[in-house]
Order: C-alpha cells, then structure tokens, then sequence
C-alpha cells in the first residue's frame, strides 16, 4: 500500500495543513523515539496545488550533501511566518499603477519570486526525495499542467521547482502569471487552483502513472492510503440574490473566483468520499481540514497576529481529534514496516 499525501491550495492559510503535518511527524517520532524521522520518508507521493506545491516541495527539499529532507514541518511552518508579509506586502506605486489591482494583479511578481528564488533555489523536480505532482494551468496552450518527477516520460524531471511553484501559486488577478521555458516547451501558468484546487483525485490518477521499483504500478483505491489536507474550513460569503441579480463582468470578477476555488475543493472531497465508500474503503481515505474559527477565512492576511490565530485553530482541532491523529501517525508507522518487511 502506497500512501499520498495531498493538500490544497488556499493562500496564507497553507499555515494551516503545515502544522497539521508538523503535529503528525512529532507523533511520529515520539511513538518511535526518533526525532530524526521525517515525515517525506514516510509518505510516497505527494500533490500540492498553489499554497499546497509550496508545502510539498518545500518537505521533500534535500540537503545539499544527502539524500535525507532538508526541512522538518515545523521549519514549514516558520516559513509562512518568514515570507508571508513578503508575499502579499501591498506596495504603494504598484497599487497606483494598476488602480488598486482594477487595471492589473494586487501583487507585484517580485513578491513571490524572490522568496522561492531563495528557497528554492537550484532545485530541479528529479531533486525531490519522492514522486509529485504539482498542479498548474496553460494559460496559452488552454490546458491543464500536472507536473510531476517520476512518471515514465518524467518530461518535467529537468524543470526548476521554483518555477513550477511560482505557476501553481500564480492566483490570477492577484500574481501575473509564470512564464518560462524549457527546450522548445514555452510555459504560462496560473495557479492550479483554477481547476484542482484540491488536488487528491488528480494524485489518485497520476500515482499509477509513477514509477516504482522501476515500473508503473496499478494502483487503485484498495491499495492506496490519501491523506487529504485542506487550509481549513471556513464559512464561505454569501452573495445574496439581490446584489447579484444586477451584477455584470466586473462584479463577478472576484467572487467567481471565491467560488471556483472553493466549490472544486468540496466537489473533489466528496467524489473521493463516494469513490472509497463505494468499494467499502472508506478507511482508505482521510480529509483534515480543521475549522477556523479565530483566523482570518481570506488567504491574503500574512499578519503575525493571523498567522497565530490559524495556528490556534489548528491546535483548537488538534486537541479534540487527537485520538484520530494519533491513530494516523500510528498508521503511517505500521504501512511503513509493512513496506519494509515485504
């Protein structure tokens, strides 16, 4: 049994699924009394959409000298803590210029840019410890871009991972989109959202494609574990029948967005749902996707104190599934000394 590990896109709130998963592998490596133990060896593929790709990329970094993870999940954590005001810092002659994101994107691509540039680095996709998949979409060619490292053309293997990351985080009319370029392959891509905002069916597809022991696999929902993560549930903004009756291209702008980011990750959760309890394996497949409650729902709010609201929220859902979660890192134990023995 192979185990993905999936997690949404949703902005500042990729704060959100990072700590869940920083709370799994100390679980981890207290149950083992290791705390060397990372969570990257433990899983076996890993899909990341906008927010998300950040999260995967970043935990499956090696270091520089080895084959073993760079960054522990709480150094993740950190990290939304490091660059976030960065990210999404409003910069004045920027707003002037596109008449406060009316005439252009609310952020200036220098934003992103220059914090993946500096931890990311060189890295290319064959560099990743395991197979991923990073989600993107073609702007130009109007098509859906599913990068992955380990699938047998591996066409991305020799692609920056910075530069797919900064495509799938690339939400449009808030970042221009990416463009760059390999060999004769000319890419412009706006974030993964816009189609796989949850990217957990996609990964179930794309792991029968990948590589293991040399060979693709058939793997099917009976010998798969997903764990499925979101940026926290949140109650979404009603547009009330009599505002949007009368509303034309420039009011839906944003909300149309709202809503098609939102509503795939719900659809996508319950295809999943259905998908695994139709075949009894229901067990085979967890969503954890904490409420927030003391946190700013908009994926835009880098301000420390919102960053401790969220993470306040995930320990408020931490602590009253605990019993759940301790069972998972249990789990993820035992499916890897299965692996091992086999």
């Amino acid at each position: 049994m192979k185990i993905i590990l999936s997690i949404d896109g949703g902005g500042i709130r990729g704060i959100v699924p990072a700590a869940v998963l920083a709370y799994l592998e100390k679980k981890i490596q207290e149950i083992q009394k290791d705390p060397r133990i990372r969570l990257a060896n433990l899983v076996d593929f890993v899909a990341g959409t906008s927010t998300g790709s950040i999260v995967a990329s970043m935990m499956l970094l090696p270091c520089d000298d080895c084959r073993k993870p760079r960054n522990t999940m709480q150094d993740i954590v950190d990290l939304y803590f490091a660059i976030g005001d960065q990210v999404f810092e409003k910069h004045f002659l920027h707003n002037v210029k596109t008449v406060w994101g009316l005439f252009g994107p609310q952020f200036p691509a220098s934003n992103i840019d220059e914090p993946l540039l500096k931890y990311l680095d060189h890295y290319k996709m064959k560099d990743l410890l395991k197979p991923c998949m990073i989600a993107g979409y073609d702007i130009e060619k109007r098509r859906v871009n599913f990068y992955t490292n380990r699938d047998k053309d591996e066409k991305y293997a020799e692609y920056n991972v910075k530069d797919v990351v900064r495509g799938s985080t690339a939400i449009p009319a808030y970042f221009p989109p990416a463009r760059f370029q390999y060999g004769t392959d000319m890419n412009t891509i706006v974030d993964g959202g816009v189609f796989a905002n949850n990217p957990s069916l996609s990964a179930l597809i794309e792991i029968s494609k990948t590589k293991y022991d040399g060979e693709c696999k058939n793997l099917g929902p009976k010998k798969v574990l997903v764990i499925s993560l979101g940026t926290g549930d949140i109650n979404q903004k009603p547009f009330p029948y009599k505002k949007a009756k009368n509303w034309g291209k420039a009011q839906w702008m944003m909300p149309v967005i709202d809503v098609l980011l939102s509503s795939h990750s719900q659809v996508t959760h319950y295809e999943m749902e259905q998908l695994f309890a139709s075949r009894g394996l229901e067990h085979n497949y967890k969503r954890i996707n904490p409420p927030i409650v003391l946190g700013d729902p908009s994926g835009l709010n880098a301000s420390k104190d919102n960053l401790i609201n969220l993470l306040k929220d995930v320990q408020n859902y931490i602590d009253a599934n605990e019993t759940m979660l301790n069972a998972l890192a249990r789990e993820i134990i035992d499916l890897n000394l299965l692996f091992a023995c086999e």
